[in-house]
């Protein structure tokens, strides 16, 4: 009994050893923390690069009178807001026409969908209908093994269409990503 007490004593040491030591370590948590403040107060000092720094245009030379230069600066200024215009117009038709293209490729999809589940249905009716008939089974071997395999080839193009108007409709939905336009 003695024995039984002795080890359990050592167990329950051994256990609050164990617990202590496992406090007494710092958390994943508490070094992440550390590392991040670490990170901001060294990442505080100015980075001077082309992006950061401000271009300057070189100063002419011309001996022209300031009325000159203002006068042409409103007739730029004119010319700046008339290509802005034609700029923004420009682009506004621009996304209109990949709207319209992305609107028609989702109706081609949609009809070729369709025209697809047809086909796999009608073969599945054909194929029920031909093992549904034990003498049709037997006299129109041949043909049924015809009609099988041409719809088969029917239903593999049409997935093959499918799928590249899928791809188009993807690569037409990232144009349009690229030019700023919400998705849909």
């Amino acid at each position: 009994m003695k024995k039984y007490l002795l080890i359990f004593a050592m167990c329950v040491s051994g256990a609050a050893l164990f617990t202590q030591q496992a406090f007494a370590q710092q958390s994943l948590g508490d070094v992440a923390r550390a590392n991040r403040a670490k990170k901001h107060t060294s990442s505080s000092a100015i980075k001077l690069d082309d992006d950061t720094m401000p271009r300057s245009s070189t100063p002419s030379t011309s001996s022209e009178p300031e009325t000159a230069k203002k006068t042409d600066d409103k007739s730029t200024d004119a010319d700046k807001e008339a290509a802005k215009k034609d700029a923004a117009t420009a682009q506004k038709q621009k996304n209109e026409d990949l709207k319209k293209q992305i609107d028609d490729e989702k109706k081609e999809i949609a009809t070729l969908q369709r025209e697809l589940d047809i086909a796999e249905r009608e073969a599945r009716l054909r194929a029920a209908a031909f093992y549904g008939d034990a003498g049709t089974m037997m006299r129109d071997q041949a043909k049924f093994a015809e009609d099988t395999r041409k719809a088969q080839d029917e239903i593999n193009g049409k997935k093959q269409a499918l799928d590249t108007a899928k791809q188009k409709l993807e690569d037409l939905q990232e144009q349009a990503r690229k030019a700023g336009l919400p998705s849909e």
